[in-house]
C-alpha cells in the first residue's frame, strides 16, 4: 500500500549477514516502518518494547501473546534486569530479540543517547549482535498518525555482526559508530540524488 499510494519503495540489504543461531537485532529506529519490515524479515523474533503499547486495543493482546518483552522505562536498574531475564528464556526457545538501542524514533541525523539495554543484553546473553542502519526517516516522519509520506526507495541495511568478546565500552562505542555512520551515509546519498535530479529537470 505504501508504494501504490504514497511511492515508498523499499530495498533491504545483508541479508547475508544474518547468523544462523539466536542473534540481537540492534537498529536505528526513524520511522514505524521498521517495525513492520522487521516482522517479515524476522520471523519468529521478539520486540523489546515501551509498556505503554499493552494497551492499545487488539493490538496490545497481540503483541502480549507473541511474547514481547515489555518494559516500563521509568524502572531504571530494575528494567534492565527484566529485559535480560526475558530475554533469556526468548534465546532459549531460539527466538532473536530485536531492541533499539536509543531507546526511542529519532528524525534523521538526530543525535541520541544509546541507552544500557542494549549493552546488558550483550554481556548476559552472549549471542552476535546485528547492528542495522536505515533512512526511512526520510519517507515516512517518525509520527504512526503522519499522512505525510515522501516518494522513493527506503533503504534498511544489516551490518555484519559484533561478536561476543568485547568489553561494554568496546561494544558500544563499535555499535554506534558502525550503525550512526552507516545510517548518516544512506541519507546524505538520497539527499544528494534528489539535489541531482531536480537539477537535471
Amino acid at each position: 500500500m505504501l508504494r501504490l499510494l504514497c511511492g515508498v519503495e523499499y530495498e533491504i540489504r545483508g541479508m547475508e549477514n544474518v547468523p544462523k543461531q539466536p542473534f540481537i537485532i540492534a537498529s536505528k529506529h526513524q520511522s514505524p516502518f521498521e517495525t513492520f519490515i522487521f516482522m517479515l524479515l524476522f520471523r519468529n523474533a521478539v520486540f523489546v518494547l515501551k509498556r505503554e503499547l499493552k494497551w492499545i486495543p487488539f493490538i496490545g493482546l497481540h503483541l502480549m501473546a507473541l511474547g514481547m518483552i515489555f518494559i516500563n522505562r521509568s524502572d531504571g536498574i530494575s528494567s534492565i534486569r527484566y529485559i535480560v531475564k526475558l530475554a533469556k528464556l526468548r534465546v532459549k526457545e531460539n527466538r532473536n530479540i530485536i531492541i533499539f538501542p536509543e531507546g526511542t524514533r529519532t528524525v534523521v541525523k538526530q543525535k541520541t543517547k544509546y541507552q544500557s539495554g542494549v549493552v546488558a543484553l550483550y554481556s548476559v546473553l552472549s549471542v552476535p549482535v546485528l547492528p542495522v542502519a536505515l533512512n526511512t526517516g526520510l519517507f515516512w516522519p517518525k509520527s504512526i498518525l503522519s499522512m505525510k509520506k515522501n516518494p522513493g526507495k527506503a533503504v534498511i541495511e544489516i551490518l555484519p555482526p559484533i561478536y561476543p568478546g568485547l568489553s561494554k565500552g568496546e561494544f558500544l562505542k563499535n555499535l554506534k559508530k558502525t550503525i550512526e555512520g552507516k545510517s548518516s551515509k544512506l541519507a546524505t546519498r538520497k539527499l544528494v540524488l534528489q539535489i541531482t535530479e531536480k537539477h537535471l529537470q
